[in-house]
This record gives C-alpha cells, sequence and structure tokens, in this order.
C-alpha cells in the first residue's frame, strides 16, 4: 500500500506535458520549505499527473503555488555517469492551482480547483489511464 501524502509548495520550473502510449501525463517539480532560519529546508518533488487533467496541469508555469494529493513513493534512477539515485515521487490524485485574484478585488488569495477523471479514489489501475 502507497502512503497518501499532501503538500503545498510552488513550482520551480514550467510544467511539461507529454503523451505517454495514449495518454497524456504531466510532470511538475514542487519545491517545498519547511522551517525558518538557519533550519530552512527545501525538498524537491516530482509530481506525476495522468490523464485528462494533464492538459490544464501542463500549462502551470514556474513560481506557481500547488497543492497536491497524492500517493508518495521513491523513484529510483541512474545517471549516465553510472550513479544511482532516489527523488521523492508522487502520483497525483488531486491538484490545486491557487492563483491572485486581480488588484481591483482586493488581491485576496482564490483558489481553483479541478479533479482528475475516472479512478478519483487514487489506485494504481482503473479507467483513468494509469
Amino acid at each position: 500500500m502507497a502512503s497518501m501524502i499532501t503538500i503545498t509548495g510552488n513550482l520551480g520550473a514550467d510544467a511539461e506535458r507529454r503523451k505517454a502510449g495514449e495518454h497524456d501525463l504531466a510532470e511538475l517539480r514542487v519545491a517545498v520549505t519547511t522551517g525558518w532560519g538557519d533550519r530552512k529546508v527545501t525538498t524537491w518533488w516530482h509530481v506525476e499527473q495522468w490523464g485528462k487533467p494533464a492538459e490544464w496541469i501542463g500549462e502551470l508555469r514556474k513560481g506557481a503555488a500547488v497543492t497536491v494529493i497524492g500517493e508518495a513513493y521513491m523513484r529510483e534512477w541512474t545517471s549516465k555517469d553510472g550513479k544511482a539515485g532516489t527523488t521523492p515521487t508522487i502520483k497525483a490524485v488531486e491538484v490545486v492551482a491557487h492563483e491572485r485574484a486581480p488588484a481591483a478585488s482586493g488581491g485576496k488569495p482564490q483558489q481553483q480547483q479541478r479533479k482528475p477523471q475516472g479512478n478519483a479514489g487514487g489506485g494504481w489501475g482503473g479507467d483513468d489511464g494509469y
């Protein structure tokens, strides 16, 4: 069983969207900073969103604030020079993009929430392209 996690952070780069087989895949790099002063720590998360939600998520730009809910795991990789490493990764079941309102409305934050279609309960299988 995978661990469900919720993170809130900012994109470190523009979202990337591509086709993986017949399905859309959006990938995000999200920086989550905790602590303050000399105890401040930033953790970088790789986020994957499959299916229809990848279309709008793929339009997010560097600096955008997002909240991600999904299944967390460590992705293992090997670099070209043979070094092994791991990256904390989330297979998203929900992504919320936080946007600032125009100055005319007082500049209060507004939230835009979009949920994946199909297997909204999460999991690795289902009818949403996993």
